[in-house]
């Protein structure tokens, strides 16, 4: 029975031990003062697009005071340009929990492309918002954008997103201006001809992207990951994240789950080592 036992002993001490290697390489170390920790945010129900219709000209329309008309509780946001239609595109993030304390050392846009129209020659740009622009929920007037007081904080290449429905990550620029740590981060996104006032080429000219909104639900909602403490890990941004997508927050949960069912099962391993040990020293005694 002693040899039975030590075998079990044995066994049980080096489950405990593949257990624990295996948790080492997903549980994160322990957070230190110059160690970057981050916040997820999910987009507003408030984010929308902005639709101007024109046929006096390509000047006219980008530039156009008139009332635009207002989509903030579809399941996408829409940018595009054409020379008779603007859509523009805005996400907005309650990021007022931040710690005031620390400085913002990098963020991250999660968008969920759904793509349609000729990307061949899309490119989208980001600008920051600021606490006067755009509204909070979008009005009419927003179309009328003060480009010479927003700050471009991200500007990408989106001709290749139609190959796969994913989850694309932009790293933002300017964080210490783009997020706001006291309010809402407003971000607003436009088509290059728009930001770059290049007429298109010809009325049948598209240069549309598609994302998921907040109301297409979870799994494929935009959600902005804001870090400080620390410089931003540099896989924050996967260049691979064209081809293969990115976790949404519902899959980065539960593999905090299966992380968090695994340190439990090396816990319950032990405990029976040691109630098998404490057995034996009273039965020796």
């Amino acid at each position: 029975m002693t040899t039975a036992r030590h075998g079990l002993c044995t066994i049980l001490l080096a489950l405990l031990a593949a257990t624990m290697a295996a948790n080492t390489s997903c549980c994160p170390p322990p957070i230190s003062a110059d160690m970057p920790q981050s916040q997820t945010f999910l987009s507003s129900p408030n984010d929308g697009h902005l639709r101007q219709n024109g046929d006096d000209g390509w000047d006219a329309l980008k530039d156009s005071q008139a009332p635009a008309e207002v989509f903030d509780d579809l399941r996408y946001v829409k940018i595009n340009t054409r020379d008779t239609v603007i859509y523009r595109g805005y996400l907005f993030f309650d990021t007022s929990s931040l710690p005031d304390s620390e400085p913002v050392t990098g963020a991250v846009l999660h968008i969920y492309s759904k793509c349609t129209g000729d990307l061949d020659d899309c490119q989208l740009y980001i600008l920051a918002g600021t606490e006067d622009y755009p509204h909070m929920p979008l009005q009419s007037g927003d179309y009328a954008l003060p480009k010479e007081t927003l700050l471009e904080c991200a500007h990408v290449d989106v001709g290749g997103w139609t190959q796969e429905l994913a989850y694309r990550t932009i790293q933002l620029n300017n964080t210490g201006t783009t997020i706001d740590t006291t309010g809402i981060t407003r971000l607003c996104l436009l088509e290059r001809r728009d930001q770059e006032d290049a007429t298109p080429p010809d009325p049948k000219s598209e240069n549309e992207l598609k994302l998921y909104s907040f109301e297409e639900g979870e799994g494929f909602q935009p959600y902005l990951e804001v870090f400080w403490g620390g410089p931003m890990p540099a896989g924050a941004v996967n260049p691979a994240d064209d081809e293969t997508g990115q976790q949404s927050p519902a899959t980065a949960e539960s593999n905090t789950s299966t992380i968090a069912i695994n340190i439990a099962a090396a816990l319950g391993v032990a405990a029976a080592v040691a109630f098998l040990i404490s057995r034996r020293r009273k039965r020796s005694r």
